[in-house]
């Protein structure tokens, strides 16, 4: 893709943002949730060998499976990297939309939890961080508190598949227990977006 191609597509991100009668989630459904990624453009089987590989860990289907980020757009729209093209080092960013992952990851971080004893200074301000994103309906795998083992697990995997036939580069998984969550999240950062134009 030519930084020709992706300036094309920033501005027209531009002209929706610049739209009063464009509002944020029709953007975010628009952009993030609807279309084929930039970089899987000229290869969709491979993003659908991609989304089966996630698919086959989480044992989900995979319509429950989205890119997002710069591999996606051909652009970032990360409040500290706004407007910069995607680059072949850039992650691909994956993001699974799921009650049933989500409730799973809930359930068995509770009883996790419960076995847990006392927690380092360090330990408890990743568990309070990690606990800010859970109340977004947002699971991070990076920021798992303790040493819990099913994050050793995930890691492992898609530093499996990391760097290999997915365009050589680091794949990112995050978990939204629904859209009504990823939708709040990406929307409140395309009003930020927006305040700054």
């Amino acid at each position: 893709m030519t930084p020709e191609i992706i300036n094309n597509i920033i501005e027209r991100f531009k002209v929706d943002l610049g739209n009063s009668l464009v509002n944020e989630t029709s953007i975010v459904r628009k952009y993030l949730l609807h279309g084929s990624p930039l970089i899987f453009q000229d290869n969709e089987d491979l993003y659908f060998n991609l989304k089966n590989q996630i698919a086959n860990f989480f044992e989900i289907s995979t319509s429950k499976i989205i890119m997002v980020g710069s591999s996606k757009l051909g652009f970032s729209i990360a409040p500290d990297k706004l407007w910069k093209h995607t680059e072949e080092t850039s992650d691909i960013d994956m993001v699974v939309i799921s009650d049933v992952v989500f409730d799973f990851f809930w359930k068995d971080l509770l009883d996790f939890n419960i076995n847990v004893v006392a927690r380092t200074i360090k330990e408890d301000a990743d568990f309070r961080e990690f606990l800010e994103y859970f109340l977004k309906g947002w699971i991070r795998p990076d920021k798992f508190p303790f040493k819990y083992a099913v994050k050793d697990k995930w890691f492992e995997y898609f530093k499996s598949i990391s760097y290999n036939k997915y365009k050589k580069r680091k794949i990112t998984v995050a978990v939204f227990r629904n859209e009504y969550f990823f939708e709040k999240y990406h929307t409140l950062n395309i009003k930020k977006i927006r305040l700054g134009l």
